[in-house]
């Protein structure tokens, strides 16, 4: 049986969002971005839900568990402000471009709701390896 719990070793915070990913065999960076998201749009009631994840769930193995899934990185060749467009296009097999595209649209018909995501995800998603 799958179990759920907080993560020991890819943690920013509780390591609430890490044990989610392990959880549902997600990059963990997209965890975190939905979490931010979902913070925002509730008016930070998933403040309240992290920390009662937090107390709640219990820490996950001692020995590192590595992860069978694929990884989102921030990318080092395709970018234009901090490589996060090109890393979910790499991610997503898309087009960087249109991504940018999309992030502008998004962005005025939002009040600006992207921007802030966007620079969240700059200390969220780990640059791509060398």
């Amino acid at each position: 049986m799958k179990r759920i719990y907080r993560e020991r070793f890819d943690k920013k915070i509780g390591g609430v969002c890490g044990g989610l990913a392990q959880y549902f065999q997600v990059d963990a960076s997209i965890i975190r971005i939905l979490w931010v998201l979902l913070t925002m749009l509730s008016g930070g009631i998933f403040v309240l839900v992290y920390l009662l994840c937090w107390a709640i769930l219990p820490l996950g193995p001692k020995a590192y568990v590595m992860a069978n899934y694929k990884k989102l990185y921030r990318s080092r060749k395709d970018r234009r402000v901090s490589g996060i467009c090109g890393g979910l296009g790499k991610f997503f097999k898309l087009d960087s471009n249109i991504l940018r595209l999309i992030l502008v649209v998004v962005t005025f018909m939002t009040a600006f709701i992207p921007i802030v995501l966007y620079i969240v995800g700059t200390y969220i998603i780990p640059e791509e390896p060398a």
